[in-house]
């Protein structure tokens, strides 16, 4: 089939996050059209929309885990947020995140000045693992996940409604208490997966 996205109407005016219809005419093999409505939120303008826009590699926001490495026994410790979710009425554990800002030159600096402002702690060695999107059923959101190492630690610096705290916790610890616990654990899919990855990375297997 052939898609061709002929009209895009926005029905909500909110500042953050809105609800789009976007209208398709589609083209079977055999040549026969139809319209098709497909509806979507997203935290963009109509005009850049990833589906108008065609901007594959246009990054909206990001996933953090950090790590430590203790300077005297080498044990590895990830920082685990718990921040309250609105959209969920409950607090969900999780990493560091953030939304690219207009003002950020690039993801990099994004991703320092979240790791400051949510945790309020330095880092390197920033390695991008994966991008691409977060729920093609639901919104155009396209997310990267990167790592990276903590090298000291401040005061973390939030916003006024931001309701986060965090705990470093040896990988260890994490990996028994999950496994101990899997449903007291409240967290994304994507936090428990990259645990998984982060305890296959660090070869800690036991």
């Amino acid at each position: 089939m052939k898609w061709n996205l002929k009209d895009v109407i926005q029905e909500t005016d909110h500042p953050f996050l809105n609800f789009f219809t976007l209208i398709y005419d589609v083209t079977r093999d055999d040549n026969t059209t139809f319209e098709y409505k497909y509806y979507i939120a997203s935290r963009r303008k109509k005009e850049e929309l990833v589906a108008c826009k065609k901007d594959y590699q246009d990054i909206d926001g990001f996933f953090l885990p950090l790590y430590y490495i203790d300077p005297k026994t080498n044990e590895i410790s990830i920082l685990i947020t718990t921040q309250f979710r609105p959209s969920m009425n409950k607090y969900l554990h999780g990493f560091v995140a953030g939304i690219i800002d207009k003002t950020d030159k690039d993801i990099y600096e994004a991703i320092k000045r979240e790791a400051k402002e949510e945790a309020g702690v330095s880092i390197t060695d920033i390695e991008i693992l994966s991008s691409g999107t977060t729920s093609v059923g639901l919104s155009d959101e396209l997310n990267l996940v990167a790592m990276a190492r903590i090298t000291s630690f401040d005061k973390n610096e939030l916003e006024y409604c931001e309701d986060i705290s965090y705990n470093l916790i040896p990988l260890k610890e994490l990996q028994a208490s999950i496994k101990a616990n899997p449903l007291e654990w409240n967290s994304s899919i994507n936090f428990k997966i990259l645990v998984l990855y982060l305890l296959e990375r660090f070869k800690i297997n036991n």
